[in-house]
């Protein structure tokens, strides 16, 4: 006798609402998506002024609708907390970093597409940030004095979806069906001076 197994609900993961997100932004059609799907999870440290690429699935879980874009939280030693859960409202992330003194310039892109280089020069001085691409979130941890008078804090945040030949390989090395899933890539830095408009280009 066959059981009979309902869908599971439809998923709503940092990535799928960062290309939700991006294709309102590039005015793009939303494709289908393909279920069932399993899970795959990376996530990573790197030292401030670093480019960072992760690569996930898409993970089963309810729809967190009311979830807000970002948050910014200020610890008692004056550690500055970002969190990125949706890739909207660049403007109010900056205004929020900017209520805790940091000015900021925040960029989101599609398709992996990074600023060109050469728009602002980084501080040459370790300033101790962390950055984190987890499967639902971006995380960026600012130490006290990270981002000092005159300076600013710089992070473009891309994303692009895998190929279907990308996800055969995650397939055949981890044994592992995963359906759909995203690229994404982030890149934080602390400019000393002015910071030029972002000229979009292919990602390296």
């Amino acid at each position: 006798m066959s059981t009979h197994i309902p869908p599971p609900p439809e998923p709503d993961t940092f990535e799928s609402r960062l290309l939700a997100g991006l294709r309102r932004e590039v005015g793009t059609t939303p494709a289908a998506v393909a279920a069932p799907r399993r899970t795959r999870r990376r996530g990573l440290a790197v030292a401030a002024g670093v480019a960072a690429t992760a690569v996930a699935g898409v993970v089963l879980m309810p729809g967190l609708g009311t979830t807000r874009a970002y948050s910014v939280q200020e610890g008692n030693a004056g550690t500055i907390e970002v969190q990125i859960n949706q890739p909207q409202d660049a403007a109010g992330l900056e205004r929020a970093l900017e209520e805790h003194g940091v000015t900021a310039d925040i960029t989101y892109l599609p398709d992996l597409r990074e600023c060109a280089p050469g728009r602002f020069s980084e501080v040459e001085r370790e300033v101790g940030m962390s950055l984190q691409i987890g499967q639902e979130t971006v995380e960026v941890t600012l130490p006290p004095g990270a981002v000092r008078d005159g300076e600013t804090f710089v992070m473009v945040l891309s994303v692009e979806r895998m190929t279907q030949g990308e996800l055969s390989d995650i397939e055949e090395r981890e044994g592992q069906r995963v359906v759909e899933g995203t690229k994404s890539s982030v890149s934080a830095e602390v400019a000393s001076g002015p910071v030029r408009a972002c000229e979009v280009v292919a990602g390296g």
